[in-house]
């Protein structure tokens, strides 16, 4: 069975604004639906460039919005995509997940990148030039807290002996990890550590070179369960929305937008070439929420059982 998880509007970057209402509502709307789970964007503080105000000026803290939605859901998963994990302290963050993790009835996905906001970075006292060696270092304090009692890490940037921190996640040994990113840095990241690798949307022929990367590098360390791929796929359907901004006549079609016989044919492509069996669906083009939940309406009727054909 072909799973797909969806994005609540946590932040401004579908084109209109993040509300709580709006949060909840759509997150329900996918239990009901039956997506496997629903993933939250993380960022803290942006600057007033094009690429980070517009989208991400008014985001909403992942885990404290992700507690709220166990609160008023059951069976579906909550994950981080992706939390940027050199931003907050490893040790209080794992805490946090943990209690996320205990409250929800073992439904948290511990989704992690390395971040690429320079200016977030700068403002929040984190060197930029260290985030990939962070994000390394505070996964393995994550699994060292998430271990049995008393814990120890010796690390660059943390060390402790003899330490005791509980509640532990109530899913063994840990949470799932998902690792995002494409570079080289993070697909080995993510065949250090990861269950799941979720990339952006890319095209077929970069999937299936990283994918290639990916399982060279699992090979180098001896692991031959190689993490499942669960890229983010931009869906944007043209008979609800109407066409892309800019778009011209006799443009070349864009990936994920159109009718959903068109949406779910470019869906086909990537799971037969390239093996995909999970998809985290982020609806664009919608100007309002009554757009987006028609269009996960859309998705779950007419696009869902084509792709899984």
């Amino acid at each position: 069975m072909v799973q797909f998880s969806f994005r609540p509007p946590g932040a401004d970057y579908l084109g209109f604004e993040a509300t709580p209402e709006g949060i909840i509502e759509t997150a329900c709307k996918a239990e009901e639906l039956g997506f496997d789970a629903v993933l939250l964007n993380d960022h803290i503080i942006v600057d007033g460039s094009p690429r980070a105000l517009p989208s991400w000026g008014n985001t909403y803290d992942p885990l404290i919005v992700l507690s709220y939605i166990a609160a008023r859901t059951s069976r579906i998963r909550l994950g981080t995509s992706v939390l940027i994990m050199p931003y907050r302290n490893p040790v209080a963050t794992a805490k946090m997940m943990a209690t996320l993790d205990q409250m929800s009835g073992g439904r948290l996905i511990a989704g992690v990148g390395a971040g690429w906001c320079e200016a977030e970075f700068a403002a929040l006292g984190v060197p930029f030039h260290e985030r990939g060696a962070r994000t390394t270092e505070y996964l393995r304090i994550w699994q060292a807290c998430w271990a049995p009692d008393p814990v120890a890490f010796h690390g660059r940037f943390f060390a402790f002996d003899n330490m005791y921190t509980k509640p532990k996640p109530l899913q063994q040994p840990h949470p799932p990890i998902w690792i995002g990113g494409a570079s080289q840095a993070a697909l080995r990241r993510a065949a250090a550590f990861a269950q799941v690798w979720q990339p952006t949307p890319m095209a077929l022929a970069d999937l299936r070179t990283c994918q290639a990367y990916l399982r060279e590098a699992c090979a180098k360390r001896g692991r031959q369960d190689v993490p499942a791929t669960r890229m983010s796929f931009r869906v944007n359907f043209s008979d609800i929305t109407g066409s892309a901004p800019g778009a011209s006549a006799g443009a070349e079609r864009p990936l994920g937008q159109g009718t959903p016989a068109q949406v779910a044919e470019d869906m086909r492509r990537f799971r037969h070439e390239a093996g995909l069996e999970a998809f985290q669906i982020n609806f664009n083009g919608c100007h309002n929420l009554q757009q987006l939940l028609d269009s996960v309406v859309l998705f779950i009727r007419e696009v869902k059982p084509c792709v899984e054909q």
